[in-house]
């Protein structure tokens, strides 16, 4: 059972009488097709429509459900970056390791490689070569979740726009996901989580 209390109602907003598909959706700027795909996943009802008669939503309960189910999802996304930055990590540091790897080396070959490379870097960032990722990581992630949230539209205004069938809502929802899961994809591949990215590499991309 969700907590009512943990995700009120905004300030203004009435709650004294129930709503069906079509207001619920309007309260929420969704479509009744993605109103039906929630009661499937959980959100409550307050009597289930059949033999001609509607379905009834309580929006507290309804807004709760929601709120609930988009900080869960975003919950699952944020330990899936970590796990894969930490496999990241784990990854290169393999990939880095070389035929010497057997021999230690010494605390002042460690720190003579790690001066040289900080010089190297820093050189680098002010020229404009490189640039850390935690700030490209940051501007990106702003441009998918942009983007995520045109894809997550994109099917109800197309319905509403130009009368689609629920069949084709789903298959337009199905395609959006496909793009904005490539789109997240490709910049992880070309970003990752390393310390640095450089983008004037001699094919012309953005190279790690």
């Amino acid at each position: 059972m969700i907590d009512l209390s943990h995700y009120p109602l905004p300030e203004g907003v009435d709650d004294d009488v129930p709503l069906n598909r079509t207001q619920l959706g309007r309260a929420f700027s969704v479509s009744e097709n993605t109103i039906t795909k929630w009661v499937a996943l959980g959100m409550p009802v307050i009597s289930a429509g059949q033999n001609g008669v509607a379905y009834e939503f309580r929006l507290s309960h309804c807004w709760a459900w929601k709120s609930w189910r988009d900080g869960e999802t975003r919950a699952t996304k944020e330990r899936g970056d970590l796990v894969a930055q930490q496999a990241s990590l784990r990854f290169r540091n393999r990939d880095d390791e070389d035929e010497e790897a057997d021999r230690p080396m010494t605390a002042a070959e460690v720190r003579a490689e790690a001066e040289a490379d900080y010089h190297r870097n820093r050189a680098a960032e002010q020229r404009g070569e490189l640039m850390r990722t935690a700030r490209v990581r940051v501007a990106i992630e702003d441009i998918i979740v942009a983007f995520g949230t045109a894809m997550d539209t994109l099917p109800d205004w197309a319905e509403m726009e130009f009368g689609l069938t629920p069949d084709q809502v789903q298959q337009l929802q199905d395609k959006a996901d496909a793009i904005r899961q490539e789109a997240r994809m490709l910049c992880e591949r070309q970003v990752g989580a390393r310390g640095v990215v450089a983008f004037d590499s001699p094919q012309g991309q953005m190279a790690i």
